[in-house]
């Protein structure tokens, strides 16, 4: 019997305001990992709102994933990082409150 190696995930948040104009198409943008180059997640948006707009949308990624950015890709394939959309990663907490003795 074989099991596929599966990878973990974790959620991340983007975030921003729309730009608003008359726009009517929706946009790809790509979330990448830029240490490794990759894209790993993805969200479609509208190209344009009539009024102000804010998104939080939650996409998973692969927890290996290292500093990520949001953007497009123009024609000639090269990465445009979005001016109004950011990639929030989850923060790292230290446990809290009760945790038992300390030892003392």
């Amino acid at each position: 019997m074989s099991y596929a190696t599966v990878s973990a995930a974790m959620d991340v948040t983007v975030r921003g305001v729309l730009p608003i104009g008359d726009a009517t198409e929706n946009i790809t943008y790509f979330i990448l990992d830029a240490a490794k180059n990759a894209i790993v997640g993805q969200v479609i948006l509208p190209a344009a709102v009539k009024r102000s707009h804010a998104v939080a949308i939650t996409v998973k990624v692969p927890s290996t994933a290292g500093s990520l950015a949001i953007g497009t890709f123009d024609d000639g394939g090269n990465f445009q990082a979005s001016g109004f959309l950011r990639v929030e990663t989850p923060a790292v907490g230290r446990p809290s409150g009760a945790i038992g003795p300390s030892g003392r």
